[in-house]
C-alpha cells in the first residue's frame, strides 16, 4: 500500500491541494493520516475516493452534495456517467483510475467506449497519448509506482498490439514512395511504449517497418539494415545513463548511414548544430505527427 502527500493527490486528481484542504475542514471528504512525527499523508483508498469525487464535481455535482453520498453510491454515480460521455478529460481521468485501482475492466471499458465511437486511431491520439504524458509526470514526480505502470503499459501495449494485427498490408507501389523505417532505442532507455505507438502509426499510414526495440548498437543495426534495406531510422533516446553518449551515437550513426534520414525523438539535450545534416531531432511528438501528415 502506497502513502500519498497532498500534492500527489494534486498531481493524479486534478484538484489543487488548496482545494483539497478546503474540502477536507468544511465537508470532511478524506481526512489524512499523521506519521508519528505528524507529517500527514493519504492511503490507496483516499486517493481512489479523491479521484471519484473530483470526477462527479468536475460533471456537475456540487461538493456539498458529493460529501452527503455514500462511497457505495458515489462509486455508482460514477459508473453511470462514465457510460454517458465521452469527454476527452473524463477519460482521462478514467484511465487514471484504473491505474491506480488496476482495474483492468475499468480501462477496458473506458477505452472501449472512445474506440467504439471514434475508432482505435483518433482513441490512440486523443486518449492514449494524453495519458501517456501524464503518466511520465506521475512517475518522474514519484507519484505511482512501478506496479502501477508497468500495469497500464502492458494494457496499452496489448491494445495496440490488437490493432495492428488489423492494418491493411502496405500496397507495394505505395510502400515505395513512403519512409521505411527501422525503429530502436540504442540506450535501452524503457521508452520501449512510445516507439510501439510510433511503430503503428508509421504502419497506420502504409509504410514498412522493423521494430527493433531497446539495446540496439550500431552492430545489431547494421544486421537489421542489411536485411531490411531502410530509407529511414526513428531514434528514440532519453537522458540515459552517465555513461552513453547519445551526442556522439547520433554523429557516428549519421556517418554511417548518409543515405538515410535519421528521425530522433529525444528528451537528451543535444547540440543540434553539431550533427550531421540527415539527423532530424524532434522537439515534440506533435512534429512527428506533422512528418506524418505530410506523407499523404
Amino acid at each position: 500500500m502506497a502513502n500519498y502527500s497532498i500534492r500527489d493527490l494534486d498531481k493524479l486528481s486534478g484538484i489543487k491541494a488548496h482545494t483539497i484542504r478546503i474540502w477536507e475542514q468544511r465537508y470532511h471528504i478524506i481526512e489524512p493520516k499523521r506519521t508519528t512525527t505528524n507529517i500527514r499523508y493519504y492511503t490507496d483508498d483516499d486517493l481512489q475516493y479523491l479521484l471519484n469525487v473530483a470526477f462527479l464535481n468536475r460533471n456537475g455535482l456540487r461538493i456539498s452534495k458529493i460529501s452527503k453520498m455514500s462511497r457505495v453510491d458515489i462509486s455508482k454515480k460514477v459508473a453511470s456517467i462514465s457510460q454517458d460521455t465521452l469527454e476527452n478529460s473524463n477519460q482521462l481521468q478514467a484511465l487514471t483510475m484504473a491505474m491506480i485501482e488496476l482495474s483492468e475492466e475499468k480501462f477496458e471499458h473506458t477505452l472501449n467506449s472512445v474506440i467504439e465511437k471514434d475508432g482505435f486511431d483518433l482513441a490512440l491520439l486523443g486518449i492514449i497519448l494524453p495519458f501517456l504524458e501524464k503518466l511520465s509526470l506521475l512517475w518522474l514526480t514519484g507519484s505511482i509506482s512501478a506496479a502501477n505502470e508497468q500495469f497500464i503499459n502492458h494494457l496499452i501495449r496489448q491494445k495496440i498490439a490488437a490493432h495492428s494485427e488489423g492494418l491493411a498490408v502496405p500496397d507495394a507501389d505505395k510502400a515505395a514512395l513512403r519512409p521505411k523505417a527501422i525503429l530502436f532505442e540504442p540506450f535501452a532507455d524503457d521508452q520501449e511504449l512510445m516507439l510501439t505507438v510510433v511503430n503503428y502509426l508509421f504502419r497506420s499510414k502504409g509504410c514498412k517497418t522493423m521494430y527493433l526495440g531497446k539495446g540496439i548498437n550500431l552492430k545489431n543495426l547494421a544486421a537489421a539494415y542489411a536485411v531490411f534495406n531502410p530509407n529511414c531510422l526513428y531514434v528514440m533516446l532519453s537522458e540515459g545513463s552517465s555513461k552513453n553518449n547519445p551526442q556522439e551515437f547520433l554523429s557516428k550513426l549519421g556517418e554511417v548511414y548518409p543515405e538515410l534520414q535519421i528521425i530522433v525523438s529525444s528528451r537528451a539535450v543535444l547540440k543540434t548544430h553539431l550533427l550531421p545534416e540527415n539527423v532530424v531531432v524532434l522537439d515534440n511528438f506533435s512534429e512527428f505527427l506533422e512528418f506524418l501528415e505530410e506523407i499523404d
